[in-house]
């Protein structure tokens, strides 16, 4: 069979929808926008309420619902008070513990350096005295530039957090105060979004199910890279290993750096120094690389109905142009925009 490669193949796309389908999309982020990052209070106050609403549609059938979700908040704010004081005070130890030898670590960067030099004597023999001269200099000086940039910010941090202290208590409170007439009055807000607009309890249940469903799944992903990486350097004896583990899982939610930004500079390094941690690292980013794959492709494609590539796509675009916000916004706004379509409230 030929092809006639000068054949033109026909492409119809209705650009009006499109452009209609893309405006949608644009005021889905930002709606998502302002509810997430200006309304983050109530954004959360929101997530806690859909969290504990099964077990206080339990409780109601027993006991009145306002007790129901009084009980259940009071259980859920105890336990993740608990988690809080524990993860905090940790990174605040190990900040402190860090911050203290940072001037000893800034000799011991400047001595692995020139230990790696001396390593790769061989490959770095044929150059020019002046260019190896200028390739020491410039590690050196990458090195004291980190050391610096690590103490002002880590300074700038403690003082910032401190100053924000009654603000923190502030955004608790109203966390706390608008969980609550969230969760007991759910069916109440319910109908009146219902009678307001044309989006019907079925579709809110739906929107609410896809994104949750996705939520959940980013949520499980991140606890399984920061419990891996976390038990690995625990048992490794390093010194700051739930600020490495915290930092793995949260960098697990950027495409392309994922807890490679952490776990391959120390496959790399330890492959000089020690090849056994080395491998261990790297067994370690090998199985945290393989599980994402699997959990998205598995759940999210059961459950949400999305390809992962699309995810991907939109995770791709969201970063380009509205940076670690568009991470959080771009899914969950194609996620919206899908069932809004299968629902039929686009037409």
């Amino acid at each position: 069979m030929e092809f006639d490669l000068d054949q033109k193949i026909p492409l119809n796309i209705n650009w009006k929808r499109l452009l209609f389908l893309t405006a949608i999309l644009l005021a889905i982020v930002f709606f998502l926008r302002l509810f997430i990052f200006v309304l983050t209070p109530f954004f959360l106050a929101f997530l806690i309420a859909v969290l504990v609403d099964r077990p206080v549609n339990f409780l109601a059938q027993y006991i009145p619902r306002f007790i129901s979700v009084l009980f259940t908040l009071s259980l859920v704010l105890v336990i993740l008070s608990i988690l809080i004081i524990f993860i905090f005070s940790s990174i605040i130890y190990e900040l402190i513990y860090l911050s203290s030898f940072l001037p000893q670590y800034r000799e011991q960067i400047i001595h692995y350096i020139n230990r790696s030099l001396e390593f790769y004597q061989e490959f770095f023999e044929p150059m020019p005295v002046e260019v190896l001269n200028i390739i020491d200099q410039n590690l050196i000086q990458r090195g004291e530039a980190i050391i610096s940039n690590t103490i002002s910010n880590i300074i700038e941090g403690t003082v910032s957090f401190t100053v924000n202290i009654p603000g923190l208590f502030l955004f608790i409170i109203f966390m706390i105060i608008a969980s609550f007439f969230i969760s007991k009055d759910k069916e109440r807000i319910a109908a009146y979004l219902s009678s307001k607009t044309n989006i019907s309890q079925n579709l809110q249940s739906s929107i609410l199910h896809d994104v949750f469903s996705y939520l959940r799944v980013q949520f499980l992903i991140m606890t399984n890279t920061t419990i891996l990486t976390g038990t690995t350097f625990y048992l490794l004896n390093f010194h700051y290993a739930i600020l490495l583990a915290l930092s793995c899982g949260i960098l697990d939610l950027i495409p392309v750096v994922g807890p490679g930004g952490i776990l391959l500079p120390l496959i790399i390094y330890y492959f000089i120094f020690d090849i056994k941690i080395a491998l261990i690292f790297l067994i370690l980013y090998l199985i945290i690389s393989g599980a994402r794959p699997i959990l998205e492709s598995k759940i999210l494609g059961n459950k949400v109905g999305l390809h992962p590539l699309v995810l991907l796509l939109g995770l791709y675009v969201g970063l380009t142009f509205l940076g670690v916000e568009g991470l959080i916004l771009a899914p969950l706004s194609i996620i919206i925009l899908k069932v809004m379509l299968n629902n039929g409230l686009i037409q």
